[in-house]
């Protein structure tokens, strides 16, 4: 029988991806407690000492695990590739792409494409707020709603001057969602199923609350 010492584990090496698979799960069913609850604690939305203790239990479990002077993986390098299984990590990576398909949309909606601007004038507000929303995605809901969206603000006041209605604007956020929800899609089969319901939530939050921000800076400025 095998335990978790390094130097008697025998297993075959797995992924780290895969040992950090269904974390949460894990915990839930040893502490017979939901998952929702324990991904909670973990995004410092909710506190409970007993399963903030048990994440780090599970996360040093799989630290052992990995063997990182064996495998070659430290704790941060097994994060990393974790993280390159989320949405943001894809999203970021193809912004530039992102941007190309949203002025698409643009030139196709009905009511964006009567609005005469240059392409650059057009598209120069979404890689900052695209870049917003990514930072805003990884904070509680409670934290997200505390930020100041300066770069949604932004696109509201600059959105006065160039011929735009609220409806305009609005529509704009609408085209990044389905863009990045394409991005998704097409990378379906690399994200993280576990976290990829709880991504496309915060994204959500985040490019609803940028469109408030830049709707009332749209409006105080008209």
């Amino acid at each position: 029988m095998h335990d978790d010492n390094a130097s008697t584990f025998r297993g075959p090496a797995l992924p780290p991806q895969t040992l950090y698979r269904g974390l949460y799960i894990r915990i839930a069913r040893r502490l017979r407690i939901d998952p929702s609850y324990v991904s909670r604690v973990a995004r410092g939305e909710r506190h409970s000492k007993t399963v903030e203790h048990a994440i780090r239990q599970e996360i040093d479990h799989i630290n052992k695990k990995l063997n990182a002077s064996r495998l070659g993986f430290s704790a941060k390098s097994a994060r990393a590739l974790a993280d390159g299984k989320r949405l943001r990590f894809f999203v970021k990576r193809n912004r530039r792409s992102l941007r190309r398909e949203w002025l698409q949309y643009c030139k196709t909606d009905p009511n964006l494409k009567r609005i005469k601007l240059p392409t650059h004038e057009r598209t120069s507000p979404i890689l900052p707020l695209i870049d917003e929303a990514l930072k805003a995605m990884k904070l509680s809901l409670k934290e997200m709603a505390t930020l100041p969206m300066r770069s949604a603000r932004k696109h509201g006041r600059a959105r006065v001057g160039q011929g735009y209605k609220p409806r305009h604007l609005l529509e704009e956020y609408n085209l990044i969602r389905r863009c990045i929800f394409s991005i998704a899609e097409e990378n379906a089969g690399r994200l993280d199923t576990h976290f990829l319901v709880h991504d496309l939530g915060q994204l959500g939050e985040a490019l609803d609350l940028q469109a408030q921000h830049a709707l009332n800076a749209f409006i105080a400025e008209a």
